[in-house]
């Protein structure tokens, strides 16, 4: 009797790390071993950020039309994961929330890679004309935009001057 309590216990345990920790399903993992050539292009496409507490697995975004499409139409981003934005140069770069459908915090990172802002909870947006929605912009330029889940930013207790760890 105490074995199969244990059992339920320790199933339920791991279903509630999966739901929690789990990263989903990636680009790579649903192009299947078969594939090795576009199973490397895709790893590519990814990063391994750091900064205090936090770790993230960003997709990498450096063309203009991924750019403006970002996160958008997608229902959620696992807790792990995240899109790093990266420009050719320094700038005031502003993001929107089109077609967004849930929160987000957007960091904007120098080319030190320090955090040089955070916008923290930023809204969805409904489907407005893109003249009508709200464009947020760093208090200074920025080189990388990081966009995470709402609330991790206050959870690793990011702050602007915090160092952020990654290597394209």
């Amino acid at each position: 009797m105490k074995k199969d309590l244990a059992i339920i216990i320790g199933l339920f345990l791991l279903i509630v790390a999966l739901l929690i920790f789990g990263k989903g399903f990636t680009t790579a993992s649903l192009i299947g071993p078969g594939n090795n050539q576009n199973q490397r292009t895709a790893q590519k496409n990814k990063v391994s950020l750091n900064a205090k507490s936090l770790s993230i697995n960003a997709t990498v975004v450096t063309a203009p039309g991924e750019r403006k499409k970002g996160l958008s139409k997608r229902d959620l981003l696992p807790l792990t994961e995240g899109m790093l934005f990266v420009f050719e140069k320094s700038g005031l770069w502003g993001f929107w929330m089109k077609d967004m459908k849930f929160a987000i915090d957007i960091i904007w990172i120098d080319g030190n890679k320090n955090i040089v802002d955070i916008a923290k909870n930023v809204p969805p947006e409904p489907d407005d004309k893109d003249r009508e929605l709200t464009v947020y912009k760093p208090k200074v330029e920025a080189m990388y935009v990081l966009e995470i889940n709402a609330g991790l930013s206050d959870f690793n207790n990011l702050e602007i001057g915090d160092a952020v760890n990654f290597t394209l």
